[in-house]
């Protein structure tokens, strides 16, 4: 494994997450995930993530394979504000606003998010490491083992059978 992805998986590790009456808000890991089984599945070639029903049907398809306390399934929330999450001091995740428009503060509408945001991406190198399938398999490995340990095994069961959203 790379240096360069050691920064990443400790950075992804170590997001920032809201603290609610149901424990550490779940959202950031499972978008991520989400990000990752998007490029996986071959659905985002050009680390172009626009709000679509891709990114929606699979981010919900994780949420019920890992999510087991009462937060609500909000991709909004992730998607704006992992912008704010760094690896070695660097912002890792962008959002590219449509022409005229502009990205001020969370967007809680979908409909008004797909409007406004063109995409989201990756830096440019996190989404070369990405292009390795290897990579890829290092990072989902290491969200489920940090923040969904008890569902890891459910969750590799379930994707094997590859009867999901996408």
């Amino acid at each position: 494994m790379s240096s360069e992805l050691d920064i990443y998986l400790s950075a992804f590790t170590h997001i920032k997450r809201a603290s609610t009456r149901y424990g550490l808000a779940p959202h950031k890991p499972i978008l991520l995930l989400t990000l990752v089984e998007l490029i996986e599945k071959g659905i985002v070639l050009n680390n172009r993530f626009e709000v679509n029903v891709d990114l929606v049907g699979l981010f919900q398809e994780n949420w019920r394979l890992l999510v087991r306390t009462g937060h609500q399934p909000d991709f909004t929330q992730p998607f704006y504000y992992l912008q704010s999450d760094k690896a070695a001091g660097q912002n890792f995740w962008f959002l590219y606003p449509n022409p005229g428009s502009q990205i001020n503060a969370h967007i809680k509408s979908v409909k008004t998010l797909a409007e406004v945001v063109a995409y989201g991406a990756f830096d440019y190198k996190l989404a070369v490491l990405f292009s390795d399938p290897l990579n890829r398999a290092a990072v989902r490995d290491q969200l489920l083992s940090a923040y969904f340990a008890n569902e890891r095994v459910a969750y590799y069961r379930h994707k094997e059978l590859n009867d999901g959203f996408c």
